[in-house]
């Protein structure tokens, strides 16, 4: 309980920060009205987006759209979720989301995958060659893989896999998650995932080996370790047993971290190959000043990570009863 009291507190916490930041930008009816500024037109934008009210009134609505449900006619009735309408669509913020939150989750999912799968892999192989020159060259490159610029990696990726050697790989340039064939209609592009995934999924990656490979290495040094390894145990099960469980917990903070963060880092990754996702959606709503659609975007981010965390938190508990909390 407290820690989901916990992780509403830092969720109420960063809406609020958030939606006062957007009451100190230049009026929102102004620049919506254009050339056009006769105060009757602006005036009847303000009432039409609740902009004529006092901030605290549409701190108190924004909040109240939270809340699914509404009492009409002595009885409760599922109204749904109310993150307000676009300025530029006029489209509620929640289809908005909904249309595009699918196609980023599945950009984010597939590149964490990715990392965490072969990221392990290789960070648990290294611990058992502490110090050899392989060990040293692939944290090298985990180095390089971290401190690369997501947006240089994009265009790279981008540019040498679905250009230059597009004869070999059959990979598009950009794309989304969604294709029209002229005869089956609406499809999965599988193909357009495969370079956005493996770009997204580069710097988790390198994290994912070094986090691995360091807390394996701790573990090895374990008196409890050293005995199995007396008593003849091999090295697959030694690892498996007791090497594995006992390396994760810093493996899945990051992890966690990292996929949240996805959702909000994948501006650039999905600009460069034309994702239709979340990330190009935040791009062009801070393009166009669309500040409906930056919150309820700001508003799902924050929610995966408090949702994520809590997840994370029960996994420690089963991972290593040592960190649970008792009464």
């Amino acid at each position: 309980m407290k820690r989901l009291l916990h992780g509403l507190g830092v969720l109420w916490g960063t809406l609020t920060v958030v939606f006062f930041l957007f009451t100190l930008v230049p009026d929102p009816a102004r620049q919506l009205a254009g050339q056009n500024e006769q105060e009757e037109v602006v005036q009847a934008i303000r009432m039409k987006y609740g902009l004529d009210k006092p901030a605290h009134v549409r701190y108190a609505q924004f909040f109240r759209g939270f809340v699914p449900l509404e009492f009409n006619s002595g009885s409760l009735r599922w109204s749904g979720l109310n993150l307000g309408r676009s300025f530029i669509t006029d489209r509620p913020v929640v289809d908005a989301i909904r249309g595009a939150l699918p196609a980023t989750m599945a950009l984010a999912c597939l590149a964490m995958l990715m990392a965490m799968c072969i990221g392990m892999a290789v960070g648990f192989g290294l611990s058992l060659v502490n110090g050899s020159w392989i060990d040293r060259f692939i944290l090298g490159i985990a180095a390089l893989g971290m401190s690369a610029p997501s947006f240089v990696m994009a265009i790279g990726v981008s540019w040498l896999f679905g250009s230059v050697w597009h004869r070999w790989t059959g990979l598009p340039m950009t794309g989304g998650l969604w294709e029209i064939h002229p005869f089956e209609g609406p499809r999965i592009a599988w193909q357009h995932l495969i370079l956005p995934a493996c770009t997204l999924g580069v710097r988790p990656l390198s994290v994912v080996i070094q986090l691995t490979r360091n807390s394996a290495t701790e573990v090895l040094k374990q008196s409890y370790v050293r005995t199995a390894r007396s008593k003849g145990l091999s090295t697959a099960r030694l690892m498996f047993k007791h090497v594995v469980r006992n390396s994760l917990n810093p493996v899945l903070t990051a992890a966690s971290g990292w996929f949240a963060s996805m959702l909000a880092g994948a501006v650039f990754v999905e600009f460069v190959f034309g994702w239709q996702g979340m990330g190009l959606l935040m791009f062009r709503a801070l393009e166009q000043s669309d500040l409906p659609i930056i919150l309820g975007c700001v508003t799902v981010i924050a929610s995966t990570f408090v949702v994520i965390n809590g997840a994370v938190d029960i996994l420690y508990g089963w991972l290593d009863p040592r960190t649970r909390v008792t009464a």
